[in-house]
């Protein structure tokens, strides 16, 4: 698979597997200047730079504001109306951690073009009953995609180079949890595509 289908890890490790990846780091009201300056050393054309939020709803734009060169913006889910008011901000590339959302959640995800991430390292990580609660976030969220239309992406979630995976096998999860072959490729190639252009532009 590899380049030949220009593959895109939103949230990864460099790899000559992908056209683009983007290294995440996690900021709040609190870290976001000094993580935001550190991000900038990292950037190159094959390496995206994003941040991840984990803070409320209220704090996002201030911390946007900020991030005029950065590649990727990820909200980490929290309850339903915080994520009822990020998704309103079209700045935001996608949602990670999908739970706690709703049909307001999903019509505001379509209208301003913002993702869902399905974590293939988030499901491995976990053990036991939050392996299967992650499963079936991820199930529930495509039974929702099949009615809304939102954008879906899957990404890696790899820290290191041990915890690389091949774009087949964010292929092979996507059509686990129920999609099919061609919305798992456009998972990882034409969606992601067109979230980046949509913050470029």
């Amino acid at each position: 698979m590899g380049n030949y289908y220009s593959a895109i890890d939103l949230r990864g490790y460099p790899s000559s597997y992908y056209s683009k990846v983007a290294l995440i780091k996690q900021v709040n009201a609190d870290n976001y200047k000094s993580v935001l300056e550190s991000l900038h050393k990292d950037k190159s054309e094959q390496n995206l730079i994003g941040i991840e939020i984990d803070d409320e709803s209220k704090n996002v734009k201030k911390i946007i504001r900020k991030a005029e060169l950065i590649d990727v913006i990820i909200f980490k889910s929290r309850d339903t109306k915080e994520n009822r008011e990020a998704l309103k901000i079209s700045e935001i590339t996608m949602v990670s951690n999908p739970d706690n959302l709703d049909s307001v959640c999903f019509e505001l995800a379509r209208e301003n073009y913002i993702g869902f991430e399905l974590n293939v390292q988030d499901y491995i990580n976990n053990q036991r009953y939050r392996r299967v609660k992650t499963l079936e976030n991820y199930r529930e969220l495509l039974k929702a995609y099949k009615k809304f239309a939102f954008p879906l992406v899957i990404t890696s979630g790899a820290r290191d180079v041990n915890e690389i995976k091949t774009p087949l096998t964010l292929v092979s999860f996507g059509c686990t949890v129920g999609m099919d072959i061609r919305e798992s490729k456009g998972a990882i190639t034409t969606v992601p595509e067109m979230l980046l252009n949509k913050k470029i532009n």
